[in-house]
């Protein structure tokens, strides 16, 4: 990936991120984001990061805490698949344009996650 273009996102990110206090990405801004490369979103650094980040509190969260439930049943290793993760995000990217992106992330695993309701 040319450096220059990770650089610019980057810095676009972070701009449309500046706020006092913290908020959450919608997946609107995630669309924006993926669509500012001329690569496959699901190669893209930033929104690799966002996920792998998710999912790694999720299963520390899932294996330490009975604080969320439980999220999923499958094993980690067999269910996150980050770039599987991201299509599936990026595939209701219209659908749920003002939710948070991390509400899609948990629509996957409630479909994807293995435990019976």
């Amino acid at each position: 990936m040319n450096v220059r273009l990770l650089a610019t996102t980057l810095v676009t990110l972070l701009l449309t991120l500046h706020a006092t206090s913290a908020i959450a990405l919608t997946m609107k801004q995630v669309s924006d984001i993926c669509h500012s490369s001329s690569s496959e979103c699901s190669d893209h650094p930033i929104i690799r990061a966002y996920v792998g980040g998710a999912l790694d509190l999720l299963a520390t969260l899932d294996e330490r805490t009975d604080y969320l439930g439980k999220v999923y049943c499958k094993k980690p290793k067999e269910l996150f698949d980050v770039p599987t993760i991201i299509r599936f995000m990026e595939l209701r990217s219209e659908q749920y344009a003002t939710d948070n992106a991390m509400l899609v992330l948990v629509r996957y695993l409630e479909e994807h996650g293995g435990c019976k309701p």
